[in-house]
C-alpha cells in the first residue's frame, strides 16, 4: 500500500516552513531593529542593550549585516531539506523506471 505524497515526511515540511519562518523574522527584525537603533538612538539603551561601538550608525550594521546572515543560514537549511526532499522522490521515480524494465 502506497503512502500519499502529501502526507509523507509532515515534519520536515514543517521544519521547511519554520526556518523560512525563521529566516524571514530575522532579517526583518535586524532591519527593524537597526532602524529604530538610527532613528531613536537612546531607546536601545533604555531597553537595557548596550552597545558595543560609539555611533549608531555602526551599531546599526552590525545589527542588520548579523540578521541578514542568521537569514542566509536559515533560508540555507531550509532549500537544503528540499533539496533532500526533492532527491528522494527524483529516486523513488527512478527506481519505479528500472522497476518496469
Amino acid at each position: 500500500m502506497k503512502k500519499n505524497t502529501n502526507s509523507r515526511f509532515k515534519m520536515l515540511k514543517t521544519t521547511i516552513l519554520l526556518l523560512w519562518v525563521l529566516a524571514w523574522v530575522s532579517v526583518l527584525g535586524g532591519l527593524l531593529i537597526a532602524i529604530i537603533w538610527l532613528a531613536f538612538p537612546g531607546v536601545i539603551s533604555q531597553v537595557g542593550m548596550a552597545s558595543p561601538y560609539d555611533s549608531a550608525w555602526m551599531s546599526a550594521l552590525v545589527v542588520l549585516i548579523g540578521g541578514v546572515l542568521y537569514g542566509i543560514v536559515f533560508f540555507a537549511a531550509a532549500e537544503l531539506l528540499q533539496v533532500f526532499l526533492s532527491m528522494e522522490e527524483n529516486l523513488k521515480k527512478l527506481r519505479e523506471l528500472l522497476d518496469k524494465k
